[in-house]
């Protein structure tokens, strides 16, 4: 049987990413307000002028929205800093085989397109994955059965320990699986995480900036 990849769509909160408001304005958890409120001034003014942008514009959006809750709640006088829910996991050491959808884009066969596609073909055929990806000719048999190969041989991750990458997924701008790739990709290449999103262009060079996400991992 075929390991099948849905991609994430649903909000951080349903696919177990625990993230605080803190993590989510990129600081540490024993940030002073006053610094969590000047990080918003800041990034807050940047994302407005990209929010008309054609290329950056939704996502522009969706961060500056997310990053409001994040400050309302820091604000909060009932708050109370969970180091737990830091950007960066405590635990990062159970690893996984990456899910086939996850290595076919990994080694540059297919897009997250196709495999968006692939997988609402799956859904509705109830087919393997990999079938759908033959029959659409994103793959050929000898591709997918090298993939399977070397699924078997790479271990990842189980979730995202980045905390650049927790924070894109919790800002809603890129999915799971786009940073469970790139941190595939991370192991070979030893390039910032931030970088290799950019690279393939999940992630705007712009919209990074105005997170203030420019530091070197």
């Amino acid at each position: 049987m075929y390991s099948e990849v849905v991609p994430h769509t649903q909000p951080p909160e349903e696919i177990g990413l625990d993230i605080s408001p803190y993590a989510i304005l990129g600081l540490d958890e024993n940030a002073a307000l006053a610094d969590a409120e000047a990080a918003f001034s800041r990034m807050s003014a940047s994302l407005d002028e990209l929010k008309d942008d054609d290329k950056n514009g939704v996502l522009a959006r969706k961060a500056l929205a997310k990053m409001s809750d994040a400050i309302a709640q820091i604000k909060d006088v009932g708050y109370k800093s969970d180091p737990t829910s830091s950007g960066e996991l405590s635990s990062p050491e159970n690893y996984t085989h990456p899910r086939l959808g996850q290595i076919c884009v990994a080694s540059g066969l297919i897009s997250m397109e196709q495999l968006s596609e692939a997988v609402e073909e799956q859904i509705v055929s109830g087919m393997p994955l990999g079938e759908v990806l033959q029959d659409k000719q994103f793959l050929s048999p000898i591709q997918l059965e090298g993939l399977l190969l070397g699924q078997e041989m790479i271990d990842i991750p189980s979730q995202c320990i980045d905390p650049d990458g927790r924070r894109l997924i919790a800002l809603d701008i890129v999915s799971e699986d786009m940073v469970l790739i790139a941190q595939m990709e991370q192991k070979s290449l030893n390039q910032p995480l931030v970088s290799l999103l950019e690279r393939r262009g999940w992630v705007n060079e712009r919209l990074t900036h105005a997170l203030e996400m420019d530091r070197q991992n």
